[in-house]
C-alpha cells in the first residue's frame, strides 16, 4: 500500500510491480505503480517514463497524435521551427513582389 496525493486529496491505494511495453518495443521493466481511478483510459504514463526520452503531442487537421522515442536524440523547438517558417514565407512574398515588378 502507498499514500497517494491527487486532485481529490490524500489516500491510500494498492501498489504493483509492472512492466510497460510501448509501441516499437520500448520497454520499461519493474516499475512500481499505484492503482488509481482514471476515466476512459487504462493507464496514465507519468514523468518517470516521459523524462527518459522525447514525448510530443501534435494536433494536425483535427487529429491528435502522440509520439515517443527513447533515447532522446535531439531537442525539438517548435518556436524556432515556426520562426523559420515565417521567415521563409516573408522571403517568398518578397520574391513574388520582385517578380511582379519585372513583368512587362
Amino acid at each position: 500500500m502507498a499514500q497517494v496525493h491527487g486532485v481529490h486529496g490524500v489516500g491510500t491505494t494498492e501498489t504493483y510491480l509492472v512492466n510497460i511495453e510501448l509501441p516499437d518495443k520500448v520497454v520499461f521493466t519493474a516499475l512500481r505503480v499505484t492503482r488509481g481511478e482514471i476515466r476512459d483510459a487504462d493507464i496514465l504514463i507519468g514523468m518517470d517514463i516521459i523524462n527518459k526520452g522525447d514525448f510530443s503531442v501534435t494536433n494536425c487537421d483535427g487529429h491528435s497524435q502522440f509520439s515517443y522515442r527513447t533515447p532522446s536524440i535531439e531537442h525539438i523547438d517548435y518556436v524556432e521551427q515556426a520562426k523559420a517558417l515565417q521567415q521563409s514565407q516573408r522571403q517568398n512574398r518578397a520574391e513574388r513582389r520582385r517578380a511582379m515588378k519585372h513583368r512587362p
